[in-house]
């Protein structure tokens, strides 16, 4: 068994597909969450004293402050892609960077890796992206050599993105292409993301870096549901719609428990969700990413 601990904030989507492969490679993980009692089932995975699954708020700092005295890596993927009651973009995505870039530094951790997104800028009248781009400013201003990932979409199974646009194909007959279905993405497999964030920590070489991780597909938003279609062998009449018919939908929408869209997230259809080559991306680790085209048909 490899004797660094690596404590994981948030285990969600990303966040299991990340535990799995390191407790394959024999790491110590402490995966931590607001919900542990959800996440028993993760403890199946791994050899007695090799994972624990424990409580903790990244919003607040003294829920957290006790897993940085005995870790050596930290890894955040703490985010929220809609705001409600419970969930806020500055606090998770400025305010919990920001706790733990302090306490990376109290207690000399190692290396912290910080997953973000493709679009966060601290100028963005998008709430969520500007939101992203504080918390990687709030994180490097108390943390320095932290390394910073920003993702596209990551797919993969359980994935919100490829499995919530089949399940709005299969309820309507006729399907609204918002913007005419022409912002791009440029969606990123998650064992992919989950190898990038690996190599990266365990090289000290990495460190202080920024990358952009894409796959090695982009694709239109009506070349999404052209591509679900085709798999899922049934046919829709995707018709052109503006911009400002998905906002007024999205004021409804996003009174909803769990939305699928918000009027933030609306801003969003207008800016592509692509690889900028501003930065290193997931090529430069020796990584070949896998297109959703080959992904894709196994799951959905």
């Amino acid at each position: 068994m490899n004797n660094k601990v690596i404590t994981i904030f948030g285990v969600g989507f990303v966040g299991k597909s990340l535990i799995f492969q390191l407790l394959q490679k024999g790491y110590i993980v402490k995966a931590v969450c607001r919900n542990p009692y959800l996440r028993g089932n993760l403890k199946s995975m791994a050899n007695i004293g090799q994972l624990e699954i424990k409580y903790g708020d990244i919003t607040k700092i003294d829920s957290i402050e006790s897993y940085f005295k005995s870790s050596d890596i930290i890894i955040n993927l703490v985010g929220v892609l809609a705001e409600n009651s419970k969930n806020k973009y500055h606090a998770s995505h400025v305010v919990g960077p920001s706790n733990i870039g302090k306490l990376a530094e109290k207690y000399n951790i190692k290396r912290v890796i910080h997953i973000s997104s493709i679009g966060a800028d601290i100028n963005s009248k998008i709430n969520y992206h500007r939101t992203k781009g504080e918390g990687e400013a709030a994180l490097k201003e108390n943390f320095i050599e932290a390394s910073i990932i920003r993702p596209s979409i990551v797919f993969g199974p359980d994935d919100g993105f490829f499995n919530v646009q089949s399940k709005l194909l299969k309820l309507s007959p006729i399907v609204p292409l918002f913007g005419g279905g022409k912002n791009k993405f440029q969606p990123v497999y998650v064992n992919d993301l989950v190898e990038g964030i690996i190599r990266i920590f365990e090289d000290d070489s990495h460190k202080s870096k920024f990358f952009e991780f894409g796959g090695p597909d982009i694709m239109t938003m009506k070349e999404v549901y052209q591509f679900i279609l085709k798999e899922l062998k049934i046919k829709r009449l995707l018709i052109p719609a503006p911009i400002f018919a998905a906002s007024m939908m999205a004021k409804f929408i996003q009174l909803l428990p769990n939305p699928i869209i918000t009027s933030d997230l609306v801003k969003a259809l207008e800016i592509d969700n692509i690889v900028s080559g501003d930065f290193e991306d997931i090529k430069s680790l020796n990584i070949n990413p896998k297109s959703p085209y080959s992904i894709v048909p196994t799951y959905l």
